[in-house]
C-alpha cells in the first residue's frame, strides 16, 4: 500500500497538526492556475487513517485541487507516525520551505509540548529546528491573554513588541526598580504599553529600550533598588498617562545621560585607536602626523572645556 498512489480527493483530510493556519488567496490563486495548465507536479504526502488519509504535506495543492474540482490527486503513501513523530515532522517539512506566522508556530509548539512533556529550550529547538531564541519568543507569545495573542496572529501589533516590552520594560522594571513594579504589576505595564501601541504613541519596537535606559539611569542613581528616584515619577506617568510618549520620556530625562555615555564609550575606542597607531608608526614622520591629528583633536575639544 505505501508508494505513489492516484488518490481520491475526497479521501484525504488535512493534518491537525499543521501549524499553518492562514492561507492567503492571492498564492492560491497562483497555485491553482498553474495546477490548471499543468497539474499537480509534486505529489501530496499522507498516511493511512482508517477509510481516509491524513495528509503531512501539500494542504495549498489539497485545497488547490478541491476549487479546481479534481476528483484524484497523485499521492506518496507513508508510514502512519505517532502523534509526537506527528508534530516534529509537520515543523521539519514546512518550516524548511517557508517559516509559518508567529502564533501558529506557537501553537503548534505548545502541542508539541503536550504531547512530548518535553519543555527545555535546548531540546525543543533541536526537536523542531527553531533557534532557541525563537522557542523563547514563542512561548512568551503562549503566556500573553488571548487577546493580544490575536493581535500577533492578526497582524495587529508584532510578536516582536511584546518580546521586547518584556526584555526592556517589564523585567528590568521588576528587577531594577521593584517598588514601581509592584505599584502595577506585570500586567498593568503590559496593558499599558499595548495601548499606547494602539492608539499610535508608541510606533516602533526599537523605542521600548528608551525605556530601560529611564530604569537603568534610575537606578544607577541611588544606592539600593528600592531608594526613591527622581525618574520614577516619569515611570509611573508612562505607565498612566496614555499619551505620554516613550520619546517624550526620554527626551525630558535621561538623553542626554544616555548620548554622553555612548560618547565617552567612543572616545575610549579611540584613545586606544590611537594607542594602536603609534605601537605601529615605524617612522618619525608617521608620529609626527599621529601627533598633529591628536592636537588638532584637542584644539576641537577645548571649546567644551
Amino acid at each position: 500500500m505505501l508508494g505513489l498512489e492516484n488518490l481520491e480527493v475526497s479521501k484525504i483530510k488535512p493534518n491537525e497538526a499543521n501549524p499553518r493556519l492562514h492561507f492567503p488567496e492571492e498564492e492560491l490563486e497562483r497555485l491553482s492556475q498553474s495546477i490548471a495548465k499543468e497539474g499537480i507536479l509534486v505529489p501530496v504526502v499522507v498516511y493511512p487513517e482508517g477509510d481516509f488519509f491524513r495528509l503531512v504535506d501539500g494542504e495549498r495543492r489539497l485545497r488547490c485541487a478541491l476549487d479546481l474540482g479534481l476528483e484524484r490527486v497523485p499521492a506518496v503513501v507513508t508510514e502512519a507516525p505517532d502523534p509526537r513523530e506527528n508534530l516534529v515532522r509537520m515543523f521539519n517539512i514546512h518550516m524548511v520551505r517557508e517559516p509559518w506566522k508567529d502564533m501558529p508556530t506557537a501553537w503548534a509548539l505548545e502541542k508539541l509540548i503536550e504531547e512530548t512533556g518535553v519543555t527545555n529550550d535546548r531540546e525543543l529547538s533541536d526537536m523542531t529546528g527553531l533557534s532557541t531564541e525563537v522557542i523563547k519568543r514563542l512561548r512568551h507569545a503562549l503566556e500573553l491573554p488571548e487577546e493580544y495573542q490575536d493581535y500577533i496572529d492578526k497582524g495587529t501589533i508584532p510578536l516582536n513588541f511584546f518580546w521586547e516590552l518584556k526584555r526592556s520594560v517589564i523585567d528590568p522594571l521588576g528587577k531594577r526598580r521593584p517598588a514601581v513594579a509592584h505599584e502595577f504589576g506585570d500586567r498593568e505595564v503590559l496593558d499599558a504599553f499595548v495601548q499606547k501601541r494602539l492608539n499610535g504613541f508608541i510606533t516602533d519596537v526599537i523605542s521600548l529600550r528608551d525605556v530601560a535606559h529611564i530604569i537603568r539611569i534610575a537606578e544607577r542613581e541611588v544606592d539600593d533598588p528600592t531608594d526613591p528616584s527622581v525618574l520614577d515619577d516619569t515611570l509611573r506617568r508612562l505607565v498612566r498617562d496614555e499619551e505620554y510618549t516613550i520619546a517624550d520620556a526620554y527626551q525630558d530625562t535621561v538623553e542626554v545621560i544616555v548620548e554622553a555615555d555612548k560618547l565617552e564609550r567612543r572616545t575610549d575606542n579611540m584613545v586606544k585607536s590611537f594607542e594602536r597607531l603609534f605601537a605601529r608608526a615605524h617612522t618619525k614622520d608617521d608620529e609626527d602626523y599621529l601627533r598633529a591629528v591628536a592636537v588638532r583633536l584637542i584644539e576641537r575639544m577645548k571649546k567644551f572645556l
